[in-house]
């Protein structure tokens, strides 16, 4: 399966192509600002394929994507091929700020800035854009975050751009890497093989 330059997407999507390879257990948890962590966990027992494995990545793999790539890991299922993932372990809420900003600054700001309000194609065109909150951090089921470090893979290759460039690890502010406890779940579920 070919994820070099995916930067991710949905949380939920990522839990569910990983259930499509492995039996039932937990893929990913998630840590909040107050330390609760939620395990999420593939719960459907049905497996869709299971034949050999093999995942590309690169620098640019991110995200949802880095979630997949190391459950898959993870649970021994597949090989990781390719680079150091971008290590994007965080959970961001987007909010759109035309949508809470008083629609008369609204208009009033979009007059001011020649732009218009009214749809230019299939959507609309933002005047103010998003802010994107950080309220969460992803870890894999090993308790180890994806943030900075990303997803190491099984078989390295080399790297076409600088890896030092590029990825979580070389912004000057980003949350560190760390650990935390493994989900009680995947104990127990070890206990019973």
């Amino acid at each position: 399966m070919d994820l070099r330059e995916n930067g991710g997407g949905s949380l939920m999507e990522a839990i569910e192509l990983t259930g499509l390879f492995i039996k039932s257990g937990p893929v990913v948890q998630v840590r909040n600002s107050n330390n609760q962590v939620e395990v999420d966990k593939d719960e459907d027992p049905s497996i869709s394929y299971t034949g050999p494995l093999a995942i590309l990545v690169d620098r640019f793999s991110a995200s949802a994507t880095e979630i997949f790539a190391g459950a898959i890991q993870d649970y021994g299922r597949g090989l990781i091929i390719g680079t150091q993932t971008y290590g994007k372990g965080s959970v961001q809420n987007a909010i759109d700020l035309d949508k809470v900003i008083n629609p008369s600054i609204l208009e009033r700001t979009a007059a001011l800035l020649g732009k218009s309000k009214k749809p230019t194609s299939t959507g609309s065109q933002s005047i103010f854009g998003q802010l994107n909150l950080t309220i969460a951090k992803f870890y894999r089921i090993t308790g180890n975050s994806t943030q900075h470090k990303g997803v190491m893979p099984d078989i390295q290759f080399p790297s076409i751009i600088p890896l030092n460039k590029y990825g979580e690890d070389t912004e000057p502010s980003a949350m560190p890497f760390d650990i935390i406890a493994k989900p009680i779940i995947l104990k127990l579920a070890i206990l019973h093989l």
